[in-house]
């Protein structure tokens, strides 16, 4: 059964480091979120950290463009 744990975190370990990366978080980050109880904390904090670069207002002002029903606002 640990052995199974062990092995799912390690898996996740890549997704999150690029993750992180992307987002201008530390990417050892990834480490601190294989940690159960440890990763709750380390996904709200890249949840309500700004995006490098604007990201939301980035992809609402591409999706803004085209004319769609929220083109207006």
């Amino acid at each position: 059964m640990i052995r199974w744990i062990v092995i799912l975190s390690l898996l996740q370990l890549v997704p999150f480091w690029r993750i992180f990366r992307r987002m201008g978080l530390p990417p050892w980050l990834a480490i601190m979120a294989s940690v159960p109880l440890v990763n709750l904390i380390v996904l709200y904090y890249a949840a309500m950290t700004p995006v490098a670069g604007g990201g939301y207002l980035v992809a609402r002002e591409v999706a803004g463009r085209d004319g769609g029903p929220d083109a207006k606002f």
